[in-house]
């Protein structure tokens, strides 16, 4: 059975596994690749969404009409629908404008468990929403694939 799913890869209708999508800061040359140290340590556990596709071009307009564009927006959508937890990482150093928008999104679906490191820029915003809607925070990422693993 496949275990890593990434964008644009097509999801099957039917797992019979946990599923995760890796949400969160994804700013090439900013935010670390953190995704791919959650697909080694998740991967036996669950089957993991990871939007970070392979061949992103920075240059697409990012615009409904640009066909790669849409494909990956509604992969990301699908996937987020789909997934049965949602990991929310904020990395300091970066803006993550989609990602705040992602996390608006399902903060109250009872999916999300959120890491924001502190220099983050709305680590505030993050902090109240988490606390209003009940949504599980964890200092470290390390701390949150832990949480997962137990």
């Amino acid at each position: 059975m496949k275990k890593i799913y990434k964008a644009p890869e097509e999801i099957p209708l039917q797992i019979d596994l946990k599923t995760i999508f890796l949400a969160g800061s994804i700013e090439m040359d900013k935010a670390v690749d953190w995704q791919k140290k959650c697909e080694e340590l998740l991967q036996d556990q669950f089957v993991v969404f990871n939007p970070r596709r392979n061949e992103w071009d920075s240059s697409w307009s990012q615009t409904i009409e640009n066909p790669n564009f849409k494909e990956q927006v509604n992969w990301e959508l699908n996937a987020l629908e789909k997934a049965d937890i949602i990991i929310m990482f904020f990395a300091e150093n970066t803006m993550s404008h989609i990602s705040l928008l992602e996390f608006g999104l399902y903060a109250q679906t009872n999916k999300m468990k959120v890491v924001v490191e502190e220099n983050f820029w709305r680590k505030g915003n993050i902090d109240i929403v988490c606390e209003r809607y009940s949504v599980e925070q964890f200092k470290t990422l390390d701390e949150l694939i832990q949480n997962l693993l137990k």
